[in-house]
């Protein structure tokens, strides 16, 4: 603790500091050292430094209409009318051609397209993605529990229907490793709990599961546009990004683990939790094929090494986008060479040939338990818009243009709508196929219907070709690309910087591996609420000290050598107050004023005599944190405590007038900086102090012994001793100084 000097008036603000307060930062010479010209900036340089010399306190605006003309949509609108007023003023201006910007995104870079210089790039990178979709739309269907020609028209009609109403110009839509597992478990769940399995019905199991595919996929579309009317874009941002990792770490490996199957080349009882699935997978170890394993197995490395070519080696980046379609043309050619089905290596199988059907006769009844099936539906959104988002808003500030959430949920809704019109199961946008489209070269909604066109060709005229692929290679496609969704470089980067995130990361990822998928994804939500919560119960708050040389106050954490004084405390609140944080912030002041108290006590000095509030972090205070502080400054009065506020906001000091408290606490009370806080405190005291001297002589008794003590003594530092030795002996911690 140091005394403090009224740097104010210009004296020096410590000795050993080098600086002093008031005296005018040196200003460096201008670069043009042979012209007199003194430019603009460097007359206002100059006006400052003089200008701050004269330290001028200003009263902080209390006046009801300043701050009802600042605050009165927060104080006299409702919410309705908010929102409706926000709505007149963003459509009051709007033309025909914003309207058909806002409802088909495709109008807004299809009117500044270059077809000369762009054309030829989205036709590769579409050709690029077709050629990488179809083997990884069919694995993907599989996963899902559908037939493998449901991948191929979930790869089409949505994608043309993306590229007409997506915001995203390089976000590849389809069929996703993700989404098809929240969809078989999902739909495996809520089926079973209806007694409904390929067992108690073989006949038509199939055709009642392919119908919740695609009803599933129209609710998701529904539900997708919806919120984007509502302007629910921003429901993502309660997802932390250790949250969302560590989920699809989990989920990657019940998605590996459920491809085994095919790999080893016997039945494993389906299950989304890992050690059921471990379990499965050696309760029938003795049915090991090993023809299908080498021929997995095969795969699953062609493809890692290929990836890891395109990726390493920028010549041949070609090399991700093809590998699984390389993969697939070479087992096929095997497959037709060698007969690999008649020597136990099961393939595809028949895919129907032709266009999907039309399916909007599907939609109704929903003959499934409503709650399950909804379950489903909000976990397939809550990702699928994830998933989405992430890598759209990554691309489009590479490419230097605006994504909209929201709209962007218009888009993904469209695509799973049109979508369920055509036998087509839930899609979102691809972290692998995105990439590989604008590593490619793509500009816009083009490259994707180019890519639905190359899948609506091998719809007409070559599904008698895959239908000799081997399964274990539509396996390998899956496991090959759910290896980038292996997230453990986060894991170590989060141990390194904040382990409190990392712990956060592991709930979410054993959660989602122990759990299954879709509780995995509650946990992973629960998570993230809870982060919020707790950031929001318990905000940071510090107690600030004067820096030498300064009028900054900072956190005596972070500075040691800031300067407290005895008598005041002085404590920044870094949040809004509300009500599940006043208790808190009670308890934090309470601990403050409890540590000076000891501190002060053990020197043998007066209590505290104010406690300051620094209110520049809080934006927003309620009625709970108002009848706190009301609470609080009537306990500190009775103590005889001050309580002083620095710099509250408009919106802060607005609450404050119309509960009362400014009223009650007084405007004067009330301070723009906390260095014009912490002037008036010192000069409350210093008054208090002098005040209780003069009543009882000791003023008096001083001045004749220091005018005694200079009469008959000639060393200089005599009086300062002399009024240090009273001080001493009435207990205050104040200089004082006599005329």
């Amino acid at each position: 603790m140091v005394d403090f000097d009224n740097t104010a008036s210009g004296e020096t603000a410590d000795e050993n500091s080098g600086s002093s307060q008031g005296v005018e930062v040196p200003i460096p010479p201008a670069r043009n050292s042979g012209s007199n010209l003194v430019t603009t900036h460097r007359r206002v340089q100059e006006r400052i430094n003089e200008d701050g010399k004269n330290n001028v306190r200003h009263p902080v605006p209390s006046n009801a209409e300043t701050s009802s003309q600042a605050s009165m949509h927060k104080t006299t609108t409702t919410f309705l009318k908010k929102t409706k007023g926000r709505i007149q003023e963003a459509n009051a201006n709007r033309n025909c051609k914003d309207w058909v910007e806002t409802l088909l995104p495709m109008y807004k870079w299809l009117k500044v397209y270059n077809w000369r210089t762009t054309l030829l790039q989205d036709v590769i990178a579409g050709l690029t993605v077709g050629i990488m979709i179809v083997p990884q739309s069919m694995s993907y269907a599989k996963l899902a529990g559908l037939p493998v020609e449901y991948g191929l028209y979930s790869a089409l009609m949505p994608v043309y229907a993306y590229a007409l109403f997506g915001s995203s110009r390089q976000l590849a839509v389809g069929p996703v490793a993700l989404i098809s597992l929240l969809l078989s478990t999902g739909l495996a769940h809520t089926l079973e709990k209806d007694n409904i399995t390929p067992e108690t019905h073989p006949d038509d199991y199939e055709k009642i599961y392919t119908t919740l595919a695609v009803q599933v996929a129209f609710l998701v579309g529904i539900i997708n546009i919806g919120m984007g009317l509502l302007r629910l874009g921003f429901v993502t941002i309660f997802l932390s990004h250790a949250v969302v990792s560590g989920f699809t770490t989990g989920a990657a490996v019940i998605i590996g683990m459920s491809q085994l199957k095919y790999i080893l080349g016997y039945d494993v009882e389906r299950s989304d939790r890992l050690y059921e699935l471990i379990h499965n997978i050696f309760k029938n170890i003795e049915d090991f094929n090993w023809k299908t394993f080498m021929m997995g197995t095969c795969s699953i490395l062609a493809l890692v090494l290929l990836k890891h070519v395109g990726k390493t080696y920028p010549k041949f980046k070609w090399a991700r986008a093809l590998g699984p379609l390389t993969v697939s043309v070479i087992t096929i050619v095997i497959s037709f060479v060698a007969d690999v089905e008649e020597k136990g290596i099961p393939t595809v199988g028949t895919i129907p040939k032709g266009l999907p059907s039309f399916t909007v006769n599907l939609w109704t009844p929903i003959n499934a338990e409503m709650g399950m099936l909804m379950t489903t539906v909000i976990s397939i959104v809550i990702v699928g818009f994830m998933e989405s988002i992430a890598i759209a808003k990554q691309l489009a500030s590479k490419h230097k243009y605006e994504l909209d959430s929201s709209l962007e949920l218009i888009g993904l809704g469209m695509a799973n709508f049109a979508g369920a019109m055509f036998q087509s199961y839930p899609v979102t946008g691809s972290f692998s196929r995105s990439a590989v489209n604008n590593e490619s070269g793509a500009q816009s909604g083009i490259s994707g219907m180019v890519t639905a066109t190359i899948v609506g060709f091998v719809l007409l005229f070559l599904t008698s070709i895959f239908e000799k692929m081997p399964l274990s290679v539509l396996a390998a496609i899956v496991i090959s690309g759910v290896l980038g969704l292996l997230d453990y470089e986060e894991a170590i980067y989060l141990w390194k910087v904040h382990k409190f995130d990392f712990g956060v990361w592991l709930i979410a990822c054993v959660g989602t591996m122990l759990l299954g998928v879709e509780i995995g994804l509650a946990i992973a939500v629960g998570v993230s609420l809870l982060l919020v919560t707790y950031e929001s119960a318990y905000p940071h708050t510090a107690q600030l000290g004067r820096l030498p040389g300064t009028t900054v106050y900072r956190n005596v954490k972070q500075y040691p050598e800031a300067e407290r004084y005895d008598g005041i405390v002085m404590v920044r609140i870094d949040a809004p107050i509300y009500f599940a944080n006043t208790q808190n912030v009670r308890e934090k002041l309470a601990k403050y004023e409890r540590l000076a108290e000891e501190e002060l006590s053990a020197r043998g000095q007066d209590s505290i005599k104010f406690i300051i509030l620094e209110l520049s972090p809080v934006s927003h205070v309620d009625t709970s944190a108002l009848h706190i502080l009301h609470d609080m400054y009537a306990n500190y009065k009775d103590r005889g405590i001050g309580l002083c506020f620095s710099n509250p906001s408009v919106a802060v000091m607005e609450r404050m007038r119309l509960s009362g408290l400014v009223d009650e606490v007084g405007i004067d009370r009330f301070f723009v900086t906390i260095h014009d806080a912490v002037d008036f405190c010192l000069q409350e005291m210093d008054a208090d102090v002098m005040s209780r001297m003069e009543s009882d002589g000791e003023y008096q008794n001083m001045l004749s012994s220091d005018n005694e003590t200079s009469d008959n003594e000639d060393t200089p530092g005599a009086s300062a001793s002399a009024v240090k030795k009273k001080k001493k002996e009435s207990g205050e911690s104040l200089d004082l100084v006599a005329p």
